[in-house]
């Protein structure tokens, strides 16, 4: 789970070089490349280049090879450059904040499901000295120019159509290499989440104002932090190092940048539990904090509570409540709840192993099953549709080959787009050693 959460923070650029592979080749401040205007620096590429090896599963064991690499992630890295260069100069290509910000989330709700919770992630985030508000700072100007780019690529392919002839040609051409279809089941669900109770929400926070009163007393807080914090910090005394408001999230910030040097807070909620805090010293903008953390985790009995209402809306259901309804009002899946729980198409192989095992129980089309668990909570699975594994045909999927073919003509436009707009910019390669 960490070398996927590394190859996350490189796709964005967080983290520096650190394989022993490139360590030592790449003076860091150094630059490699320049388009237009923009440098590329040497830790940009070194970071680039880790990301590659480690998702292609590359291991270069001679300098011919590495230095293959090199050059092309480069390359790569120049054209990524140059269609963001393009996408600045169209005054009519537009971004808006609100759009950054719901591609942020995605991005970030795409990370946090490669995890066996939020929990987790956010966990993983603090070992790596982040919040969840610097790390969506920091995906910030990366996501506002991914967006830019792929409106303009957007712009440019729209122009681009596919004839009938064209797809039988492609077919003819590359049919011996099109992978066949795999077995695909279409499905819906409602998800229940685990949620605490009032009663075991008001039991943490009973015990957070306890702690709080020892501490108040004169208990050492970094030894209260480490006895009860959940926190990562626990093991460091609940030290926050000096941060700013913007590191944190805006319920710890509002409190915690109203103490002064030696006062202790009331418990605070925010979206990780409940937070007693310490300022310890402020420096201008930024402060000094120690903190214990106490989460607010459902117990077994708030977990009976979600089998309930997954029994009760299951009676509802048989006696022929619309399974759409249910789901627009009962789930917790926000991306499929507006569309009535419908999480369209996935290949059976690539399901979690529990809906796997609901599939065999589920034998003809608007079956349904439940409860079936997985990380996220309670589903209540129904098959949708299904098609059986096949070689793809003409005939028979026209629209999935025309859909190869569309990609492949327009990789040919892409790459002769991407030589036209190199030509007239200027690009300078330097060294590599």
């Amino acid at each position: 789970m960490r070398q996927l959460f590394l190859i996350l923070l490189y796709i964005i650029g967080i983290l520096p070089m650190a394989t022993h592979i490139f360590a030592e080749q790449e003076p860091i401040e150094s630059i490699v490349a320049v388009v237009g205007r923009e440098p590329i620096m040497a830790s940009e590429l070194a970071a680039q280049i880790q990301l590659v090896a480690i998702q292609q599963g590359l291991r270069p064991e001679t300098q011919e090879d590495i230095e293959k690499l090199k050059e092309d992630v480069l390359e790569q890295m120049i054209s990524e450059r140059l269609f963001l260069i393009e996408a600045r100069k169209d005054t009519s290509i537009k971004v808006l904040p609100e759009e950054v910000e719901q591609a942020q989330n995605d991005h970030i709700a795409r990370i946090s499901s490669q995890f066996e919770s939020e929990e987790a992630f956010l966990t993983q985030l603090g070992r790596e000295g982040l919040t969840l508000r610097s790390f969506k700072k920091r995906l910030k100007p990366d996501i506002e120019n991914q967006l830019l780019k792929q409106r303009l690529i957007s712009k440019k392919l729209s122009k681009i159509s596919i004839s009938k002839k064209e797809v039988l040609e492609f077919y003819e051409l590359y049919k011996d290499s099109i992978p066949p279809q795999p077995e695909a089941v279409r499905l819906a669900h409602i998800l229940i989440t685990f949620q605490p109770s009032q009663a075991t929400e008001n039991s943490v926070l009973e015990a957070a104002e306890k702690v709080r009163q020892n501490a108040a007393a004169g208990a050492d807080f970094a030894t209260l932090a480490a006895t009860y914090s959940a926190g990562p910090t626990a093991m460091t005394g609940g030290d926050l190092g000096f941060i700013s408001a913007d590191d944190v999230v805006p319920e710890f910030g509002r409190v915690a940048f109203n103490l002064s040097p030696g006062d202790i807070s009331g418990p605070v909620r925010t979206q990780y539990g409940y937070h007693i805090i310490k300022c310890v010293e402020v420096s201008g903008k930024r402060a000094r904090f120690l903190h214990i953390l106490f989460e607010v985790n459902p117990t077994s009995q708030d977990s009976a509570l979600s089998y309930q209402l997954i029994d009760s809306l299951n009676r509802e259901i048989e006696n022929g409540a619309d399974f759409k309804e249910l789901a627009k009002v009962y789930s917790a899946d926000n991306d499929s709840r507006k569309q009535g729980g419908e999480l369209g198409w996935f290949a059976i192989e690539n399901l979690p192993p529990s809906f796997i095992d609901a599939l065999d129980s589920m034998v003809n089309i608007d079956d349904i099953y439940s409860p079936v668990l997985s990380e996220f909570g309670l589903h209540i699975l129904k098959k949708l549709d299904w098609q059986e594994g096949r070689v793809l045909t003409p005939e028979n999927d026209f629209d999935q080959v025309r859909e190869m073919a569309r990609q492949s003509k327009t990789g040919e436009f892409v790459d002769k787009w991407l030589k036209e707009i190199r030509e007239k910019t200027y690009v300078e390669i330097r060294s590599l050693e």
